[in-house]
């Protein structure tokens, strides 16, 4: 994609955004709750955060941690260069960024900030310090099938090998398909000896979120957010996954599945909370 389309698609993102904030400040409306927004990876979040900043009127904070930011930010604080990619989420030194995430995700909360968005785990000091006074929400998608996609864009960056048993037998293999227990059990990285106590945690921390949505039926999380939240969101679709495709082997892929366990029972429990919900509902 050329330069002048990449600004070009920017400036219409940032156009929706702030002509749905200016309407919510006209109009006396928006969120009428503070909400974190945590933005697994490769779950439709980047297409749901631009429908959630338009609805911050104005006059409201709106807190963004940022993706590439915090991660040059983390290689200039703890390396002393300006690099992209030394502190990776999915790297060796991805603690690093996702440790400044948590202070500026604090930072946002102390702000009163209305809503606040990004690529954070859940930290026990963001359970002891967010929790109280914001709504917790998140989209997911199918462990497997995020986990492919994340691939495809790590191959793409070229953090990943294009050969899947490299892939599979890798470090970053194991970030991949062991998200939702990292993010949710607030550990960059679960050594296997721990899975289970961080696999406990991962559920336990599924009962603090007040709206768990998943991509392939958006039009009911946008739906039980406005209940929620009282104003409604303007979906569009971004950052498809981008890469070569991905055709794996049936020993590939039943290697995958047992890799992603501990996510595909995180993913199993969301989607039987939401159907009991409703049952109850």
């Amino acid at each position: 994609m050329k330069m002048r389309d990449v600004e070009s698609g920017k400036n219409t993102r940032r156009s929706r955004i702030y002509s749905g904030r200016i309407r919510r400040s006209v109009f006396g409306s928006g969120l009428n709750h503070p909400c974190i927004f945590v933005h697994l990876p490769k779950c439709g979040g980047t297409s749901l955060s631009e429908a959630l900043y338009a609805t911050v009127p104005i006059h409201k904070r709106l807190g963004v941690v940022d993706a590439v930011s915090t991660r040059r930010a983390a290689s200039v604080l703890n390396f002393g260069v300006d690099d992209a990619w030394k502190c990776h989420d999915d790297l060796e030194f991805g603690d690093q960024t996702f440790d400044l995430r948590e202070q500026l995700l604090i930072t946002h909360c102390c702000w009163d900030s209305q809503l606040v968005h990004g690529h954070v785990l859940i930290s026990d000091r963001i359970r002891a310090h967010c929790q109280q006074r914001y709504k917790f929400l998140t989209i997911m998608r199918e462990p497997i099938a995020r986990t492919i996609s994340n691939y495809r864009m790590a191959v793409k960056a070229g953090i990943a090998s294009p050969d899947a048993d490299e892939w599979l037998e890798s470090p970053i293999a194991r970030s991949h398909s062991t998200t939702f227990l990292r993010y949710l059990s607030g550990k960059n990285s679960v050594d296997p000896k721990q899975e289970a106590a961080s696999l406990e945690q991962a559920l336990s921390t599924l009962d603090m979120f007040s709206l768990i949505g998943f991509l392939d039926d958006t039009p009911t999380f946008a739906r039980e957010f406005e209940q929620m939240f009282n104003t409604s969101l303007r979906l569009k679709k971004y950052n498809t996954a981008q890469g070569p495709e991905v055709q794996l082997s049936a020993s590939q892929l039943a290697k995958l599945r047992d890799m992603c366990a501990p996510d595909l029972a995180i993913y199993e429990r969301a989607r039987d909370m939401k159907g009991n919900a409703r049952a109850q509902g």
